[in-house]
């Protein structure tokens, strides 16, 4: 037997790892244990827990899974901020959007259906409602645009919907935008104005799960930096049920940082890390 298996603090991280794996798909590494114990002390501080093990415990009993999200988000990099990697935005407002304005012209509608997967605290839905507003200017208010956010972090969650950050958030968003589209509360904050905040929704879904609960077909998913956490089966599992949620012609935006293997099966790719489903 070796000496690995016979501690227990390893133990307790194993089995941390084999909890957030089956869970929810994410896979923590194996040699990653200082990092670990460093968040679970912060997380333990808040919660009250005293021990690891007492922890587990009761993050595996029933009625529990809120106590077991909130500490895979804890262990999960979770960072995000406003108008993040700025070749997808640029990339919708020179192709994406003109080719679905054309779309929504030929086939006489005004739904406009977007999808952010993995949205952490909802700055990349904010983003993408202001590229809207931006490119459509004031025919917006005639479409019947949104975008939903979902996320397994429901504490994230709820942050999003109140749309308040730390100004930290915006340092990469168009001054423009920031002007238009944000409000200051003082004390280095900023919420986003109510008429965008009104276009996002917020929802809790586990993308390793099935996918029933969303109808229709989406016009674009954003599914960006989280697919880096998930071993090789669950990701070709997630980008296959994604290409089913494409409205013909939709587009997908990965992160630049995730591997874009599954993603070239099936559909094509455009850019790095910009991929279209086949318009048929």
């Amino acid at each position: 037997m070796t000496l690995e298996s016979t501690n227990p603090v390893t133990a307790e991280f194993d089995e941390l790892r084999r909890l957030a794996h089956h869970k929810f798909g994410i896979i923590v590494p194996a040699n990653a244990e200082s990092f670990l114990d460093s968040r679970l002390r912060a997380f333990m501080s808040q919660t009250g827990h005293e021990s690891i093990p007492e922890l587990l415990r009761e993050a595996r009993s029933d009625g529990r899974e809120d106590l077991l999200i909130n500490l895979v988000e804890h262990l999960s990099t979770n960072h995000s901020y406003f108008y993040r990697e700025p070749a997808h935005f640029e990339f919708m407002a020179s192709t994406l959007l003109p080719e679905l304005e054309e779309r929504l012209r030929r086939d006489r509608t005004k739904d406009i259906r977007i999808w952010s997967s993995a949205a952490a605290a909802g700055e990349e839905a904010y983003s993408i409602i202001m590229a809207m507003r931006e490119y459509f200017g004031t025919h917006y208010q005639d479409l019947d645009a949104g975008v939903l956010a979902t996320d397994i972090a429901k504490a994230t969650l709820r942050r999003g919907a109140i749309g308040e950050y730390r100004a930290e958030a915006f340092r990469h968003m168009p001054m423009a935008w920031q002007q238009k589209y944000l409000e200051y509360l003082g004390d280095n904050t900023y919420r986003v104005v109510k008429q965008v905040r009104d276009d996002v929704m917020f929802r809790w879904l586990n993308l390793t799960e099935p996918l029933e609960m969303l109808r229709g077909r989406f016009h674009l998913i954003l599914c960006r930096n989280v697919m880096i956490y998930f071993d090789d089966t669950t990701r070709e599992n997630l980008v296959r049920n994604l290409s089913t949620m494409l409205a013909p012609g939709g587009y997908l935006f990965i992160g630049h940082t995730d591997n874009p293997d599954h993603a070239r099966i099936y559909l094509d790719q455009i850019r790095p890390a910009i991929f279209r489903k086949k318009a048929s």
